[in-house]
């Protein structure tokens, strides 16, 4: 009897031992899966929305329409595209002929797309023009072109695309695409300066002339004249008298 006590204590001792270890790995377990305090665990939530979007998009070459050169003070049709196909070969030499092609890298685009272009207004103006979606599922052709006017020369101009491609999630993701041009002078712009500035140039003009002719009636006098001046007496009080 007494035999038969300790052997059921042993197995009770073993059973509660077994429970608790097992009760210590699932908690440990459980640990490890869950994600620390304010983070998001992998796969879920917002992001894993915005990849699942994002999945949907399709990635094509982007590239730039433009003159080699701008000239300045001039509107000039600038354009950017997206893809490849007949319609939008057609468009491109209809609206933007004698252009260079300018690689742009890839993006990711869906079947809507804004795009908008922007530079410093100090350095030039731009008005939208015209935009063309020619996209069938996954066969993409969108371009858009910009009304560009140069206000100043420069060898740098810095213009930027910015494309907005909406996700089915009502996300939205950005692109920037970049382009640098030249904007040479021209006669006309040069013109416009002098005439503009006419004011100040005359001014320097009119101080140059004056301080030319000063240092030449310099030179004029001889070194006698001056000593003669310089040694003749002054006229005494009786002589100013009579």
């Amino acid at each position: 009897m007494h035999i038969g006590t300790r052997t059921l204590l042993a197995v009770a001792t073993a059973v509660a031992v077994a429970a608790l270890a097992g009760c210590a790995g699932e908690t440990s377990s459980d640990s490890t899966q869950q994600p620390a305090p304010g983070q998001v665990a992998p796969g879920t939530g917002t992001f894993k929305d915005i990849d699942t979007a994002a999945r949907e998009l399709v990635t094509r070459e982007a590239y730039w329409q433009s003159p080699a050169v701008l000239d300045v003070e001039q509107t000039q049709r600038i354009g950017l595209a997206v893809g490849e196909g007949e319609k939008l070969t057609q468009k491109i030499n209809a609206m933007l002929p004698d252009t260079l092609t300018t690689a742009a890298g890839p993006v990711e685009v869906g079947p809507t797309v804004k795009a908008t272009l922007r530079g410093n207004t100090e350095d030039v103006e731009i008005t939208p023009s015209e935009s063309v979606n020619a996209t069938t599922g996954s066969d993409v052709q969108m371009l858009w072109t910009w009304l560009v006017h140069p206000k100043r020369p420069t060898d740098d101009l810095l213009l930027t695309a910015y494309l907005e491609v909406p996700l089915s999630n009502g996300h939205t993701i950005t692109h920037e695409v970049a382009l640098s041009v030249q904007v040479r002078r021209t006669m006309s712009y040069t013109v416009w300066q002098v005439l503009t500035h006419w004011g100040t140039w005359s001014a320097v003009v009119t101080s140059l002339i004056g301080a030319v002719s000063w240092l030449l009636r310099r030179r004029k006098k001889k070194p006698g004249d001056r000593q003669q001046q310089d040694e003749a007496p002054e006229p005494s009080v009786a002589n100013v008298a009579a």
